[in-house]
């Protein structure tokens, strides 16, 4: 086999790879793409090169936004079992995906101080975002942090007569544009409470309106926000991670100055 068969045929490897594993490709490092297909680094730039790409960058970007599209799609009613499964598991990973690249760390640095830092947390949601909300609560309680959930508009109205400037207070939404809880933000801010945001859409009223914006990226599937409910729930276990480490951190030195 000549030089330019054996790089052909290492190309196609590449070709194969990427059309089974389709937007898993994406998160994916270079190095263990080529490890997967048993090639070198190389190889894995030539193939995307050879695309029409400059590099494997822009070969996921370019997969990025196709895979967009074609998630976004709305089901005919002809779809196999097997088409649906893999547009549900592609869009979940092209959400997951963009929301590591969207989510900033300041914004979850920032998000965890004023959750330490804050006198009472109260978590607005509803909806599809309440289990998210609960689930957030339930994070906090295994780390000693206490919360109270407001989910419907009576109690939302009833909870902002509580409201001090020490507390902290967080609003769950995907579109960012709840009327409801983009009520419960205002009232809020006018009470001076530090106020956190989970959204979608950094360029939403709730965004605007809140000191520390938590992007949790992810479009709809048959109507219904579940690619973002799937970012939500990984931005929440990323705010757990951070917490439990900053309280660790804080008991380690505790320990220490006391010796």
């Amino acid at each position: 086999m000549s030089t330019r068969e054996r790089t052909a045929a290492a190309e196609m490897k590449v070709a194969e790879y990427a059309r089974q594993v389709g937007a898993a490709l994406i998160g994916m490092p270079l190095h263990d793409i080529a490890r997967a297909c048993g090639v070198s680094d190389a190889t894995v730039v030539r193939f995307c090169r050879r695309q029409g790409y400059h590099g494997l960058k822009d070969y996921k970007i370019a997969l990025s936004h196709r895979e967009d599209a074609e998630c976004a799609q709305p089901l005919n009613g002809s779809e196999s079992l097997a088409e649906i499964r893999q547009r549900l598991v592609s869009g979940c990973v092209q959400a997951l995906y963009d929301t590591g690249e969207k989510l900033s760390l300041s914004a979850l640095k920032a998000a965890s101080d004023a959750i330490l830092s804050s006198g009472a947390l109260d978590i607005y949601a509803a909806g599809g975002s309440a289990p998210i909300a609960s689930y957030l609560r339930h994070q906090l309680i295994k780390l000693g942090i206490r919360a109270s959930i407001y989910s419907d508009a009576s109690s939302m109205r009833l909870s902002y007569a509580g409201f001090t400037r020490r507390d902290t207070v967080m609003s769950i939404s995907v579109t960012g544009e709840t009327p409801d809880v983009l009520d419960a933000l205002n009232a809020a801010r006018q009470a001076g409470c530090a106020t956190i945001c989970m959204t979608a859409h950094p360029e939403s009223r709730m965004a605007r309106l809140a000191d520390t914006v938590l992007i949790a990226a992810g479009g709809n599937f048959l109507k219904d926000s579940s690619y973002a409910r799937l970012s939500q729930l990984a931005v929440v276990d990323m705010l757990f991670a951070a917490l439990h480490n900053r309280k660790q951190t804080e008991a380690s030195n505790h320990q220490t100055d006391g010796k």
